[in-house]
Protein backbone atom coordinates (compact mmCIF):
# COMPACT_ATOMS: atom_id res chain seq x y z
CA UNK A 1 0.00 0.00 0.00
CA UNK A 2 3.14 2.48 1.02
CA UNK A 3 3.89 2.60 -2.86
CA UNK A 4 0.53 2.83 -4.13
CA UNK A 5 -0.15 5.72 -1.86
CA UNK A 6 3.10 7.20 -2.85
CA UNK A 7 1.87 7.08 -6.31
CA UNK A 8 -1.67 8.68 -5.31
CA UNK A 9 -0.06 11.75 -3.71
CA UNK A 10 2.47 12.64 -6.57
CA UNK A 11 -0.48 12.54 -9.03
CA UNK A 12 -2.15 14.45 -6.36
CA UNK A 13 0.05 17.37 -6.31
CA UNK A 14 0.18 17.33 -10.48
CA UNK A 15 -3.50 17.51 -10.55
CA UNK A 16 -3.59 20.48 -8.06
CA UNK A 17 -1.07 21.96 -10.01
CA UNK A 18 -2.29 22.32 -13.60
CA UNK A 19 -6.24 22.57 -12.29
CA UNK A 20 -5.02 25.06 -9.76
CA UNK A 21 -7.73 23.39 -7.20
CA UNK A 22 -7.35 21.38 -3.67
CA UNK A 23 -8.46 17.79 -3.68
CA UNK A 24 -10.06 16.58 -0.81
CA UNK A 25 -9.15 12.79 -1.19
CA UNK A 26 -8.80 11.78 2.69
CA UNK A 27 -4.74 10.47 2.18
CA UNK A 28 -4.88 9.42 6.16
CA UNK A 29 -7.44 6.82 5.39
CA UNK A 30 -5.70 5.89 2.00
CA UNK A 31 -2.15 5.79 3.52
CA UNK A 32 -3.92 2.77 6.66
CA UNK A 33 -6.09 1.07 3.85
CA UNK A 34 -8.80 0.81 5.48
CA UNK A 35 -12.12 2.75 5.20
CA UNK A 36 -11.67 3.07 1.39
CA UNK A 37 -11.54 1.09 -1.94
CA UNK A 38 -8.87 1.99 -4.16
CA UNK A 39 -9.60 1.94 -8.33
CA UNK A 40 -6.54 2.91 -10.46
CA UNK A 41 -5.62 2.98 -14.04
CA UNK A 42 -1.82 2.81 -14.53
CA UNK A 43 0.17 2.59 -17.87
CA UNK A 44 4.25 1.73 -18.28
CA UNK A 45 3.89 1.84 -13.97
CA UNK A 46 2.82 5.31 -13.81
CA UNK A 47 -0.63 5.87 -12.66
CA UNK A 48 -2.78 7.53 -14.86
CA UNK A 49 -6.40 7.63 -12.93
CA UNK A 50 -7.29 7.15 -9.19
CA UNK A 51 -11.09 6.68 -7.75
CA UNK A 52 -11.70 6.28 -3.73
CA UNK A 53 -14.65 4.61 -2.43
CA UNK A 54 -14.66 5.43 0.47
CA UNK A 55 -16.90 3.87 3.99
CA UNK A 56 -19.05 5.87 5.62
CA UNK A 57 -21.34 3.09 7.22
CA UNK A 58 -24.43 2.58 4.76
CA UNK A 59 -22.77 6.21 2.74
CA UNK A 60 -20.19 5.62 -0.12
CA UNK A 61 -18.25 8.49 -0.76
CA UNK A 62 -16.74 9.04 -4.34
CA UNK A 63 -14.04 11.14 -5.87
CA UNK A 64 -11.41 10.52 -7.83
CA UNK A 65 -8.67 12.36 -10.35
CA UNK A 66 -7.15 11.71 -13.94
CA UNK A 67 -3.50 12.82 -15.06
CA UNK A 68 -4.20 15.79 -16.79
CA UNK A 69 -2.19 14.74 -20.26
CA UNK A 70 -4.76 11.49 -19.99
CA UNK A 71 -7.91 13.10 -20.08
CA UNK A 72 -10.92 12.69 -22.33
CA UNK A 73 -9.91 9.19 -22.76
CA UNK A 74 -12.75 7.34 -20.51
CA UNK A 75 -10.15 6.05 -17.75
CA UNK A 76 -12.18 7.97 -15.09
CA UNK A 77 -15.59 6.92 -16.88
CA UNK A 78 -13.73 2.79 -16.59
CA UNK A 79 -12.82 3.51 -13.01
CA UNK A 80 -16.63 5.05 -12.30
CA UNK A 81 -18.20 1.83 -13.61
CA UNK A 82 -16.03 -0.39 -11.43
CA UNK A 83 -16.66 1.77 -8.41
CA UNK A 84 -20.75 1.66 -9.12
CA UNK A 85 -20.55 -2.34 -9.16
CA UNK A 86 -18.76 -2.30 -6.05
CA UNK A 87 -21.05 -0.27 -4.13
CA UNK A 88 -24.15 -2.36 -5.26
CA UNK A 89 -22.04 -5.31 -4.49
CA UNK A 90 -21.50 -3.82 -1.09
CA UNK A 91 -24.96 -2.60 -0.55
CA UNK A 92 -24.86 0.60 0.37
CA UNK A 93 -27.49 2.57 0.81
CA UNK A 94 -26.54 6.37 -0.53
CA UNK A 95 -23.47 7.27 -2.76
CA UNK A 96 -22.41 10.84 -2.82
CA UNK A 97 -20.21 11.98 -5.72
CA UNK A 98 -17.99 15.18 -4.84
CA UNK A 99 -15.40 17.29 -6.35
CA UNK A 100 -14.15 20.65 -5.81
CA UNK A 101 -16.41 23.56 -6.48
CA UNK A 102 -13.96 25.16 -8.63
CA UNK A 103 -12.99 22.14 -10.51
CA UNK A 104 -13.97 22.42 -13.45
CA UNK A 105 -12.95 18.36 -15.17
CA UNK A 106 -14.96 17.41 -11.81
CA UNK A 107 -17.93 19.10 -12.10
CA UNK A 108 -18.66 18.17 -15.87
CA UNK A 109 -18.25 14.52 -15.18
CA UNK A 110 -20.45 14.73 -12.33
CA UNK A 111 -23.02 16.70 -14.26
CA UNK A 112 -22.68 13.72 -16.65
CA UNK A 113 -23.38 11.51 -14.24
CA UNK A 114 -27.39 12.42 -13.74
CA UNK A 115 -26.04 12.69 -10.09
CA UNK A 116 -27.92 15.99 -8.22
CA UNK A 117 -26.38 18.84 -5.78
CA UNK A 118 -26.87 18.17 -2.05
CA UNK A 119 -24.64 20.62 0.03
CA UNK A 120 -21.31 22.06 -0.15
CA UNK A 121 -18.42 21.32 2.31
CA UNK A 122 -16.54 24.38 3.04
CA UNK A 123 -12.93 24.32 4.81
CA UNK A 124 -12.37 27.57 6.58
CA UNK A 125 -9.19 28.77 8.62
CA UNK A 126 -9.09 30.93 12.20
CA UNK A 127 -7.33 34.18 11.51
CA UNK A 128 -5.95 34.67 15.23
CA UNK A 129 -8.49 37.97 15.61
CA UNK A 130 -8.53 39.60 19.11
CA UNK A 131 -11.25 37.09 21.11
CA UNK A 132 -14.22 38.41 22.74
CA UNK A 133 -14.94 36.52 26.08
CA UNK A 134 -17.21 33.91 25.78
CA UNK A 135 -20.50 33.67 28.32
CA UNK A 136 -20.04 32.92 32.00
CA UNK A 137 -23.13 30.83 31.29
CA UNK A 138 -21.23 28.57 29.20
CA UNK A 139 -18.77 25.43 30.13
CA UNK A 140 -16.83 23.57 27.89
CA UNK A 141 -15.74 20.10 29.96
CA UNK A 142 -14.04 17.03 28.89
CA UNK A 143 -16.73 14.50 27.67
CA UNK A 144 -17.31 10.79 29.91
CA UNK A 145 -18.57 7.64 29.19
CA UNK A 146 -22.25 8.70 30.80
CA UNK A 147 -22.32 11.26 27.79
CA UNK A 148 -22.17 8.56 24.95
CA UNK A 149 -26.06 8.33 24.41
CA UNK A 150 -26.48 12.32 24.72
CA UNK A 151 -23.08 12.59 22.21
CA UNK A 152 -25.24 10.01 19.82
CA UNK A 153 -28.13 11.44 19.53
CA UNK A 154 -27.13 15.07 18.76
CA UNK A 155 -25.08 13.47 16.19
CA UNK A 156 -28.07 11.79 14.55
CA UNK A 157 -30.05 14.95 15.05
CA UNK A 158 -27.52 17.56 13.85
CA UNK A 159 -26.29 15.17 10.84
CA UNK A 160 -29.64 13.51 10.33
CA UNK A 161 -27.20 10.11 10.28
CA UNK A 162 -29.28 6.61 11.00
CA UNK A 163 -28.36 6.26 15.03
CA UNK A 164 -26.29 3.00 14.45
CA UNK A 165 -24.28 4.67 12.19
CA UNK A 166 -23.67 7.34 14.19
CA UNK A 167 -22.94 4.16 17.05
CA UNK A 168 -19.80 3.23 15.09
CA UNK A 169 -18.15 6.50 14.12
CA UNK A 170 -18.76 6.99 18.00
CA UNK A 171 -17.08 4.00 19.10
CA UNK A 172 -14.01 4.33 16.73
CA UNK A 173 -13.17 8.09 17.81
CA UNK A 174 -13.05 7.14 21.47
CA UNK A 175 -10.03 4.88 20.15
CA UNK A 176 -8.59 8.20 18.59
CA UNK A 177 -5.70 9.42 21.08
CA UNK A 178 -5.70 12.67 18.85
CA UNK A 179 -9.34 13.57 19.30
CA UNK A 180 -10.75 15.21 22.17
CA UNK A 181 -14.33 15.24 22.61
CA UNK A 182 -16.03 17.99 25.08
CA UNK A 183 -19.73 18.60 26.40
CA UNK A 184 -20.59 22.20 25.81
CA UNK A 185 -22.71 22.95 29.03
CA UNK A 186 -25.42 25.91 29.17
CA UNK A 187 -25.95 27.34 32.59
CA UNK A 188 -24.63 23.70 33.98
CA UNK A 189 -26.82 21.81 31.91
CA UNK A 190 -25.49 19.58 28.40
CA UNK A 191 -26.75 21.71 25.58
CA UNK A 192 -24.50 20.38 22.79
CA UNK A 193 -21.02 18.62 21.80
CA UNK A 194 -17.33 19.17 19.42
CA UNK A 195 -14.23 17.67 18.53
CA UNK A 196 -10.95 18.80 17.96
CA UNK A 197 -8.63 16.79 16.21
CA UNK A 198 -4.94 17.09 16.16
CA UNK A 199 -3.83 16.25 12.52
CA UNK A 200 -0.86 17.09 10.54
CA UNK A 201 -0.13 20.20 12.90
CA UNK A 202 -2.91 21.72 13.48
CA UNK A 203 -6.03 21.80 14.88
CA UNK A 204 -9.55 20.76 13.36
CA UNK A 205 -12.84 21.37 15.02
CA UNK A 206 -15.91 18.83 14.16
CA UNK A 207 -18.96 17.13 14.96
CA UNK A 208 -19.95 20.63 16.45
CA UNK A 209 -23.72 20.42 17.23
CA UNK A 210 -25.84 22.44 19.71
CA UNK A 211 -29.37 20.77 20.80
CA UNK A 212 -32.27 21.55 18.91
CA UNK A 213 -34.14 23.22 21.46
CA UNK A 214 -31.47 24.97 22.34
CA UNK A 215 -30.45 26.98 19.03
CA UNK A 216 -30.55 30.52 18.42
CA UNK A 217 -29.78 31.73 21.50
CA UNK A 218 -25.88 32.15 20.96
CA UNK A 219 -24.89 28.83 22.55
CA UNK A 220 -22.80 28.06 19.43
CA UNK A 221 -20.85 31.38 19.17
CA UNK A 222 -20.21 30.95 22.49
CA UNK A 223 -18.59 27.80 22.62
CA UNK A 224 -16.64 28.16 19.50
CA UNK A 225 -15.14 31.24 21.12
CA UNK A 226 -14.45 28.95 24.53
CA UNK A 227 -12.23 26.52 22.09
CA UNK A 228 -10.57 29.29 20.51
CA UNK A 229 -9.39 31.28 23.83
CA UNK A 230 -8.20 27.56 24.70
CA UNK A 231 -6.12 26.67 21.42
CA UNK A 232 -4.72 30.27 20.80
CA UNK A 233 -1.72 29.59 22.86
CA UNK A 234 -1.33 26.53 21.54
CA UNK A 235 0.95 27.46 18.65
CA UNK A 236 -0.86 25.58 15.11
CA UNK A 237 -3.25 26.79 12.78
CA UNK A 238 -7.12 26.26 13.40
CA UNK A 239 -9.28 25.05 10.83
CA UNK A 240 -12.59 23.28 10.89
CA UNK A 241 -15.33 22.13 7.97
CA UNK A 242 -19.04 22.83 7.78
CA UNK A 243 -21.29 21.50 5.86
CA UNK A 244 -24.13 23.59 4.06
CA UNK A 245 -26.73 23.97 1.40
CA UNK A 246 -26.29 27.49 1.57
CA UNK A 247 -23.71 30.09 2.52
CA UNK A 248 -25.90 31.54 6.06
CA UNK A 249 -24.22 28.92 8.55
CA UNK A 250 -20.80 30.01 7.35
CA UNK A 251 -21.59 33.73 9.19
CA UNK A 252 -21.90 32.08 12.48
CA UNK A 253 -18.06 31.26 11.94
CA UNK A 254 -16.84 34.10 10.31
CA UNK A 255 -17.92 36.31 13.30
CA UNK A 256 -15.37 34.62 15.22
CA UNK A 257 -12.62 34.86 12.71
CA UNK A 258 -13.00 31.83 10.59
CA UNK A 259 -12.38 32.58 6.83
CA UNK A 260 -13.25 29.70 3.92
CA UNK A 261 -10.34 28.63 1.65
CA UNK A 262 -11.74 25.69 0.25
CA UNK A 263 -15.01 24.59 -0.84
CA UNK A 264 -16.25 20.60 -1.79
CA UNK A 265 -19.36 20.50 -3.36
CA UNK A 266 -21.38 16.76 -2.81
CA UNK A 267 -23.86 15.53 -4.75
CA UNK A 268 -26.14 12.25 -3.97
CA UNK A 269 -25.81 9.72 -7.41
CA UNK A 270 -29.45 9.29 -8.28
CA UNK A 271 -29.87 5.82 -8.70
CA UNK A 272 -28.43 5.00 -5.19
Amino acid sequence: MADTFKKITELKAICEQYDQIQLKLNENTIESGNGVKVFQHTENGQLIGYLGVYDFGMTAEVCGMVHPDFRKKGIFTSLFKEAIEFIRETGYNTVLLNAPASSVPGQAFIQKTGAVYKMTEYQMKWNNNELSPPSEKLTLRKSQPADRAFQIDLDADGFSIPREEVEQFFDAEAADESTTSSIIEWEGQPAGKLRVHLMNDQYWIYGFVVSKELRGIGIGRHALLSVLHQLQYGGREVHLEVEAENKGPLKLYESCGFEVYHAQDYFKWGRS
